[in-house]
């Protein structure tokens, strides 16, 4: 089968989850014996170009432009859908596996592949094809049910934070798109499809993610990585995409109490140093615990595979409906247990007091009391970490993930 994957980003030069989601399902669509060719943008023009990584056949067209802009080059990106149309036409695929769109490739991708006659499918990672930004954070620190009104994109809050960057029929044509040029959408976790039907998005099914357990071995250089950033024993692991909606405030508010109950405690953050992390690093310094968090920056390959073996804990303390978070799955992939956060579609790989826990995070004393009982109970950790990893085996697996895919596609065709 001829599969062309259309991603926004895509590594080397990610920029968020779905980029790397979408490497891992071609590389083990590839090891399924079919043909994969990835159609991306980059921001640099000496990016550009095509190269052959995995197997996969990647293309790597150019576009960049003002931020303010992306409301409405989302919708119709002029610098690459002449470039688009011709390689869908060059290449002539059974299928059209779109992923992130929503900011260089444009909607209007599928669009283009609809009008050559390929079948179409669309997988959701995210909520922006109903919501221009991140959802509204939760505030209810005593409920793990989010109100209605999260799922919905408020005109006047959403005009009154971007003002004429906000495209206020930017909805209205995506979910148009989508009905008229896509055979299926699928949702990356019931969470998620919760939300995207509740915006009048069809969803043909929900496929989890996977993760390839195989590539988590554990490091044969763990020990010189411990050694580097002065890692002890009872290391809790923060690590992605740092930002605000991801728990940033929480896990540093949470860790006085957590020191109180292990004093060597040490937070291990990984990620890109931005705002978020320089905010971090001014409350812990606020709070007297900035002694315990040990900064490593953006890591990938072996070293992000060291950060998660020198970990007792991984905590995933997402404030607003994290839709799968990557995290969870490789925490299970290195025997690692998760504090998870209850907003979105954690709770659907993480079981609570089985395989780590589940908790609100904005209630940060319940979120310290169960870091610190696994950081305390090296045992329950281990156990917990045991069963995460069964679970993942059994359940979140690539291949797993690529069959059901490959099902779909079969049918459609």
């Amino acid at each position: 089968m001829k599969i062309v994957f259309l991603q926004d980003d895509f590594p080397p030069y990610q920029v968020g989850g779905g980029g790397v989601i979408a490497y891992w399902l071609a590389k083990e669509f590839v090891r399924l014996n079919h043909k994969v060719t990835v159609i991306t943008t980059v921001q640099h023009s000496s990016d550009v170009g095509r190269e052959s990584l995995d197997g996969i056949d990647v293309i790597r067209l150019y576009s960049n432009y003002h931020p303010r802009l992306r409301a409405y080059k989302s919708l119709y990106n002029p610098a690459v859908v002449r470039d688009v149309l011709r390689l869908l036409k060059e290449h002539s695929p059974d299928i059209v596996h779109a992923h992130n769109v929503h900011t260089h490739l444009s909607y209007y991708s599928l669009v283009l592949a609809r009008r050559l006659g390929c079948k179409v499918v669309m997988t959701e990672h995210d909520a922006m094809s109903f919501h221009f930004g991140k959802l509204p954070p939760a505030t209810d620190p005593t409920s793990c049910k989010l109100p209605s009104a999260v799922y919905q994109e408020s005109f006047l809050k959403q005009l009154r934070k971007h003002r004429w960057r906000y495209n206020p029929l930017r909805k209205r044509i995506i979910r148009s798109i989508l009905h008229k040029n896509v055979d299926a959408s699928i949702a990356v976790s019931e969470a998620l499809k919760q939300a995207l039907e509740e915006n009048d998005i069809r969803i043909h099914a929900v496929i989890h993610n996977g993760i390839n357990v195989s590539e988590w071995i554990y490091p044969t250089n763990l020990d010189s990585f411990k050694k580097k950033h002065g890692l002890k024993n009872r290391i809790i692991f923060f690590g992605g995409r740092i930002s605000e909606s991801k728990g940033a405030i929480q896990i540093i508010e949470a860790l006085p109490q957590i020191c109180k109950v292990c004093p060597d405690v040490q937070l291990l953050i990984a990620g890109k140093h931005n705002t978020s992390v320089e905010q971090m690093m001014t409350l812990a310094a606020r709070l007297g615990v900035d002694k315990n968090i040990v900064f490593v920056g953006w890591l990938n390959g072996a070293k992000l595979a060291c950060a998660y073996y020198s970990s007792r804990v991984v905590v995933v303390p997402s404030i607003y409906l994290d839709p799968f978070p990557t995290v969870n799955l490789e925490a299970f992939a290195t025997a690692k247990p998760v504090v998870a956060t209850c907003f979105g579609g954690a709770s659907e790989v993480v079981e609570d007091g089985v395989s780590g826990y589940v908790v609100n995070p904005l209630d940060t004393v319940e979120l310290s009391a169960k870091i610190a009982n696994l950081l305390m109970d090296e045992e329950k950790a281990n156990r917990f970490g045991v069963a995460g990893h069964e679970r993942v085996i059994r359940d979140f697996t690539l291949e797993k993930q690529a069959r059901a895919y490959i099902k779909l596609f079969t049918e459609l065709g």
